[in-house]
């Protein structure tokens, strides 16, 4: 069961409760993977190998489940159309970034991880409920083991520590290409244009029975599918309603306090004051000033002024340290202010203001932390054996409506409802259900297979069970309903094909010179029309259109083009270019200066690749595809 996840190791170690809800944008596509090979030596329940750290096929298809809740697919499907392969190279390559970390030295303090908490799960926060209170419901939802979660924030933060780090250090000189992407943004292109509308292309034979055939079949599934639907039984208990008083005794805290010491122990601190520059000149300057008998934080505020980041009077867990600060701090003189120290976030100026020896947390400190946790794992319980009464009631084969005798649950019903959640209409079929729940329950509802319901779930203050009633299997709207619609489409495609053909037929004449553009406009009766001024940071007017704008400016001066436009062909001619009227410096100046931080920002993005790129050649992968065939390769049913 999901509540069952809740019941872990560290259950006391409240600071320490970490849920990863996103990954890193960097995780899901789009960046480079590095070489992976088959087999190899993974284990047979291992779908990758990083290093010395593996990703087992359970875990990874929680991660892929998540990842996928959102479209309505099956784990299938994700692996047919290749998601699935997309989920796991994200996986990759965060671990990449956790193993650099690692090599670097870098460390997440409790702190970080403890702030980083509280900035995910407020969003998710309901009225009235406790930051503690929403994170223990979400990692619920999430069923994931605290383990899990600890991995995955550090994961999570030490690849926005790297790639921040390999981002700050990357200022490409773009003063003359971005002066040239403004010249050419501000270019203008006249274009004298002959318009072939498909529509007089007229000598097209009508499509055979078999053409139309071969034509369905071809678009079908994208066409006219008709998706699956599911009616359902919704049983729900509202924990909300739930009228019991928990109580812990103060006996049970304290008790729970001196059997789990581990939990609240504090290793050896430094109570730090600092400053990280990105400049060394900066931080050379203000280490100088303390020199010559300036405060730490005057000599900041003198050289950075008051809006700098100074932090003073920090505690950090010497284990958690960067190993240079540490280093820098190893004569551990108190109130003495150290040489500016280099590490990848910067240059540190540090001032050790005290060191605090090991200790245990007091238990006034931590009682009203306990407590809490002993009251929610009280209400867990109670909530978890409902669920679990559920199950046994649902394992002896009894109904939903028998279950509601012994169980306080409401039954209700949900019509036709397809795999993206919507019903036959296309309207919402779970508009009861919160927004960010919708996707996990279709899934829940098109993975029960037979007559078994599914277990009780937890959606926030309820849980609910789902119920098959009846189903239409997925199939396709027949042959004989469309045939006229595809001998429409037929005839149009083969009009364009044509139209098509034609275009590239003059395009060559008038390459080699066989034909002028006057004379092309002249054998067809057509006109030769005239657009001025077109801009490519403008809308296109008709009947040019946004796709056109570049094909139009890769054409040289006095060359020619083809266009494909709505419902015809075009034939250009560029006659004319120019430049927009720039007199207002200061604009220029702006304009020129947004296309420069774009350009630093894409080349911070294209560093960040590269850099990523050879960790995959440092940090060799390897993917296990015969476990991931035999896991997500079978046929899908659903299709």
């Amino acid at each position: 069961m999901v509540m069952q996840a809740m019941r872990g190791e560290g259950k006391f170690g409240g600071s320490l409760k970490y849920v990863l809800f996103t990954f890193l944008g960097m995780a899901v596509g789009g960046l480079v993977l590095g070489s992976f090979s088959g087999g190899g030596n993974v284990s047979s329940n291992d779908v990758a190998k990083i290093g010395d750290k593996s990703i087992n096929i359970e875990s990874f298809d929680k991660v892929l489940q998540r990842s996928i809740s959102r479209y309505g697919i099956s784990r299938q499907q994700a692996y047919k159309i290749g998601m699935a392969d997309d989920v796991l190279a994200g996986e990759v390559r965060s671990y990449f970034l956790l193993n650099e970390a690692e090599d670097m030295g870098i460390e997440i303090s409790k702190d970080q991880l403890s702030k980083r908490i509280a900035q995910v799960i407020k969003p998710y926060a309901k009225d009235g409920q406790s930051l503690q209170e929403t994170l223990d419901m979400l990692l619920r939802r999430q069923g994931m083991s605290e383990k899990e979660f600890i991995l995955g924030i550090k994961k999570e933060m030490s690849g926005e520590i790297i790639m921040k780090a390999i981002k700050t250090g990357f200022s490409p000189s773009t003063d003359l290409l971005a002066n040239d992407l403004y010249m050419f943004q501000t270019q203008t292109r006249d274009i004298d244009i002959i318009l072939f509308p498909d529509s007089n292309i007229t000598n097209i034979e009508p499509a055979t029975k078999e053409q139309l055939e071969r034509l369905y079949n071809a678009v079908k599934l994208k066409e006219y599918k008709i998706p699956e639907y599911r009616s359902v039984k919704v049983a729900t208990f509202d924990t909300s309603k739930v009228d019991i008083t928990f109580s812990v005794p103060d006996e049970d805290v304290r008790s729970a306090y001196d059997n789990n010491q581990k939990s609240f122990r504090i290793g050896e601190q430094l109570v730090l004051s600092q400053i990280v520059t990105k400049e060394k000149m900066q931080a050379d300057e203000i280490y100088a000033l303390t020199k010559e008998g300036l405060s730490l934080k005057a000599a900041v505020i003198k050289i950075m002024g008051k809006d700098a980041t100074y932090i003073e009077g920090v505690n950090f867990e010497t284990s958690m340290m960067l190993p240079d600060l540490m280093d820098a701090l190893k004569d551990r003189e108190i109130n003495k202010i150290v040489a500016p120290v280099k590490t990848m976030l910067g240059y540190h100026i540090v001032k050790l203001d005290n060191i605090l020896a090991p200790s245990i947390r007091p238990f006034n400190e931590v009682r009203s932390q306990i407590k809490r946790e002993l009251l929610e794992a009280k209400k867990a319980d109670y909530f978890y054996g409902i669920s679990s009464d559920f199950d046994a009631m649902l394992n002896d084969e009894m109904s939903l409506e028998d279950i509601a005798k012994e169980i306080d649950i409401e039954i209700s019903s949900i019509d036709f409802i397809d795999s993206n959640g919507l019903n036959k209409l296309g309207n919402d079929a779970l508009e009861s259900f919160d927004d960010r729940d919708k996707a996990e329950i279709s899934t829940i509802i098109f993975e029960i297979e037979g007559d078994i319901a599914s277990s009780m779930q937890d959606f926030g203050s309820k849980l609910v069970a789902f119920a098959i009633t009846s189903k239409e299997e997925s199939t396709f709207k027949p042959f004989d309903s469309v045939e006229k619609e595809l001998a429409e489409q037929f005839i149009a495609d083969m009009r364009r094909s044509e139209n098509e053909l034609l275009m590239q037929k003059y395009l060559a004449e008038l390459d080699t010179k066989g034909s002028s553009f006057d004379s092309i406009a002249a054998d067809n009766n057509l006109k030769i029309e005239k657009i001025s001024d077109i801009s490519i940071n403008k809308e296109a007017s008709a009947p040019l259109n946004a796709n056109t704008l570049p094909l139009i400016f890769q054409t040289t001066f006095g060359g020619y083009q083809t266009l494909r436009l709505d419902g015809q062909s075009a034939l250009i001619k560029i006659s004319g270019y120019g430049f927009i009227n720039q007199d207002d410096n200061v604009l220029r100046d702006k304009n020129v200066g947004d296309i420069k931080t774009r350009l630093v920002q894409e080349g911070k993005e294209e560093a960040f690749l590269v850099y990523l790129h050879a960790l995959s050649n440092k940090h060799r992968a390897t993917i296990n595809n015969r476990l991931l065939e035999r896991a997500y390769g079978e046929s899908d049913s659903g299709s």
